[in-house]
């Protein structure tokens, strides 16, 4: 499955993972502007759960306030960006694909 795991070190990064399973994903400077690790696995949560995640990152980072709009809240990055232990909201694509579809509908 693809995901889009938001705030990795100030990016959106999109990863291919299986929920539940450990993996690992290097984005190089020349892809990503600057060089980005990412090791953890992504895991399905309550919306509850989700929603204090995705409040702790806006905290951290204001620039992802697009992010609140996430309709189906039901997975987190949980590992080590940059070495760093975090927990980020994660969006499955087809998840995102079918929001952002449904944005350009309705401004039509």
């Amino acid at each position: 499955m693809k995901f889009l795991i938001y705030n990795a070190a100030g990016l959106t990064i999109p990863v291919e993972a299986e929920p539940g399973l450990f993996f690992r994903f290097d984005c190089s400077e020349e892809e990503c502007g600057k060089r980005v690790e990412i090791e953890g696995m992504i895991i399905e949560v309550s919306e509850k759960e989700f929603d204090e995640v995705l409040r702790e990152t806006l905290e951290k980072n204001p620039d992802f306030s697009k992010i609140a709009e996430i309709v189906v809240r039901s997975y987190v990055f949980e590992g080590k960006v940059n070495g760093e232990e975090v927990r980020l909201p994660a969006e499955n694509l087809d998840d995102f694909a079918k929001r952002f579809m449904e944005e350009i509908l309705v401004l039509r």
